[in-house]
């Protein structure tokens, strides 16, 4: 995230990281126009590359795009957003006239409406999305360990989410290019789920080869 010294000038660095986390927000929003089925046109979904200068203007002005792209989406899944953010969007300060402390603010308002609408959808954010992959790696790995010492796997996926809600797993995730993510969970959970007529979960020997 953003270095959030607010109180204090923007250095060079600030500005530029402050502009990147936008861009990431844009990934987003794009990630969730495409899971409604939301017509994307090649100008939108074409993310603005980093300038050699970036300004806090640049940054309020990509602001603004977002808000404007969220909109429609808030009002398609009955959702409220910050209303603090339209009304900016309606406003449109002056770009000289926006501050790095009212940037920063307006950016936590859409993290937070983002974040919402992922939930809703079931999607990992770019900005979690590493270290989401990080867990899916595991359980993958573990899952490979289980299937050459027990054979095939479960794969009849209404079993497969009964167990997940059996563990309190109600949903299961995406990431924003689309692929299933694993929940985090244990090597003895996973071995539950997917391990055929699994018995002493605990005690199996396959465990020790994934621990």
């Amino acid at each position: 995230m953003v270095n959030n010294n607010t109180n204090k000038s923007p250095t060079k660095e600030s500005l530029d990281q402050l502009y990147e986390v936008f861009l990431y927000k844009k990934k987003d929003i794009i990630a969730i126009q495409k899971k409604l089925g939301i017509n994307i046109n090649a100008n939108q979904e074409a993310v603005r590359q980093s300038k050699e200068e970036i300004t806090l203007a640049d940054s309020y002005e990509l602001l603004l795009d977002l808000v404007g792209d969220m909109l429609p989406i808030q009002e398609e899944l009955n959702i409220e957003g910050n209303p603090i953010l339209e009304v900016e969007l309606r406003s449109y300060k002056a770009s000289t006239d926006i501050s790095y402390r009212e940037i920063y603010n307006l950016l936590l308002y859409l993290e937070e409406d983002i974040i919402t609408i992922q939930d809703e959808l079931g999607i990992i954010g770019y900005s979690n999305q590493e270290r989401a992959e990080e867990v899916d790696e595991k359980a993958r790995a573990y899952l490979q360990k289980f299937e050459e010492f027990h054979g095939p796997l479960e794969d009849v996926p209404i079993v497969i989410l009964q167990k997940y809600g059996e563990m309190g797993v109600n949903e299961i995730r995406f990431t924003g290019e689309g692929h299933p993510l694993f929940p985090n969970l244990s090597p003895q959970q996973l071995h539950e789920i997917f391990v055929k007529n699994s018995a002493n979960t605990d005690q199996c020997p396959c465990l020790e080869q994934v621990s």
